[in-house]
């Protein structure tokens, strides 16, 4: 009977061992989930809203110049690209960069298309753009379409003279890329981050073509109080930039000091990285869109890995070719996030035509950004959709949407993660219900935990630890 009570009491002890354990583990998850939430929300507690009274002078003058997109456009798409020369493309043609123009515009509400024309050139320097007879041709194709109400020129930036006289001779309105573009960030942008800073992104170029403007002494003239709405409004959005960037630092210490590594996705926009995410870490609530510029914030989403270890998996606004470095600069605050993460992913399209270019653009950008030790896992998505020998054999094909090769995925990055973050596969023999075990559970990753066989009043844990929390836990049990 005396063994029986011994062998009951032993269980019960074990039990409540248990389930204290698991209570230190679920507060480690807890503190995950409050860092997401952190991360991803919290913002709109230092950014200020702006006074109606400081933005109406500047909204008449943004759309002057940006124009008015909620009511939408039959866009007719005029696609130049540089014949021969220095500056013509290579990774690229004429017909996928057409086709990128016509998703931009397919992407906004109420837009649609209603023509499309190319146009080669040797300059797009030139003040009409196009030549006398490329002019006329123009305007026969226009007159063909069934009332078209604006003109799409595909390249980055016209200057203002371009547009000027265009619009004049055309009778349309006229947009450029950047306008298109910073349109579809003003449709997609949710929280305060990202209209912070969509709404920056958006001044360099309105000032340019106000100053051009004052240069042709056509349109709104420039004036002291002009120019001192402009600088008012970018020293105002840069201010809360710099708050968004100390709130993201102190995140990341946050982060950091708990030892829970991130992963950054990144990616040309549509390639599929906030579906990625949502095959990685199985989040319901994550609900990707087959738009371009899905996603302007850097967001945080909490995942495991086959080992137990709990990452961050970074989303990130996509990538895109032909715009001003001007129209990404301020998304940089929040791809920081992304640039100093442990393990890099970038996901490109493998069955898109402009798969190189896209690819070669990704790379280019982000290259300056991190440094050049990061570790970066090229993702092949939508694998199902070509051939095999089309897959780059360095890289991991997946379907983020019908989630082949994500348990591939989840190995490589534990693979990669255990060897640039430092972490030790390490066995721990501990008491059960010691300030140890707890100690353990709070500051390591346990992945496994049995009953010593030959003193069940002992547990065998196996742990993932850097060799600081080695050093650490031989420290505190020095002073226990």
């Amino acid at each position: 009977m005396h063994c029986i009570h011994k062998i009951l009491n032993i269980a019960q002890h074990n039990l409540q061992v248990r389930n204290k354990a698991n209570t230190i583990y679920k507060r480690s998850g807890i503190l995950l989930q409050d860092i997401v939430c952190r991360f991803n929300h919290d913002s709109k507690e230092y950014i200020p809203a702006d006074e109606e009274k400081d933005q109406e002078p500047y909204t008449e003058i943004s759309n002057h110049y940006l124009g008015i997109a909620a009511e939408g456009h039959r866009t007719f798409v005029l696609q130049p690209y540089i014949k021969w020369g220095k500056d013509k493309k290579r990774n690229t043609s004429p017909e996928l960069q057409m086709a990128e123009a016509v998703a931009l515009i397919n992407t906004l509400s109420n837009w649609c298309i209603v023509g499309t024309k190319y146009a080669p050139l040797l300059s797009l320097q030139k003040k009409f753009l196009l030549g006398t007879g490329a002019m006329e041709n123009l305007k026969k194709e226009l007159s063909k379409c069934e009332n078209p109400t604006a003109i799409f020129v595909s390249t980055n930036l016209l200057k203002f003279v371009q547009i000027a006289e265009l619009e004049k001779i055309l009778g349309l309105p006229v947009y450029d890329r950047y306008s298109i573009v910073i349109h579809i960030f003003r449709q997609h942008a949710k929280s305060v981050e990202a209209k912070l800073q969509v709404a920056l992104a958006e001044v360099p170029y309105v000032r340019k073509k106000m100053l051009e403007t004052s240069m042709t002494r056509n349109g709104i003239i420039i004036t002291e109080k002009t120019k001192l709405i402009f600088d008012n409004r970018e020293k105002k959005l840069k201010n809360e930039l710099r708050k968004l960037q100390q709130h993201r630092k102190n995140i990341r210490s946050q982060r950091t000091k708990h030892g829970f590594p991130a992963v950054a996705v990144v990616g040309y926009t549509n390639a599929g990285k906030t579906c990625l995410i949502k095959a990685l870490t199985d989040d319901k609530s994550l609900q990707p869109k087959n738009k371009l510029f899905a996603t302007l914030d850097t967001t945080a989403h909490e995942g495991v890995l086959p080992n137990k270890l709990k990452v961050l998996y970074m989303d990130t606004i996509g990538f895109i070719q032909d715009v001003p470095e001007t129209l990404i600069e301020p998304f940089v605050v929040t791809l920081e996030d992304a640039m100093i993460a442990d393990v890099i992913i970038h996901i490109y399209d493998v069955s898109h035509p402009d798969m190189k270019a896209q690819y070669q653009h990704v790379q280019q950008t982000i290259k300056p950004m991190i440094d050049e030790t990061r570790p970066i896992i090229d993702v092949a998505n939508k694998c199902d959709l070509v051939q095999s020998d089309c897959i780059p054999k360095d890289a991991i094909a997946v379907s983020a949407m019908n989630l082949t090769g994500i348990d591939l995925l989840r190995l490589k990055i534990q693979e990669v993660l255990l060897t640039v973050t430092g972490l030790l596969r390490t066995r721990v023999r501990v008491e059960s219900g010691s300030p140890a075990a707890s100690w353990l559970y709070k500051m390591t990753t346990v992945t496994n935990a049995q009953p010593d066989p030959n003193d069940s009043q002992y547990l065998i844990l196996e742990v993932l630890a850097t060799s600081v929390d080695i050093q650490k836990f031989k420290k505190f049990l020095r002073g226990c």
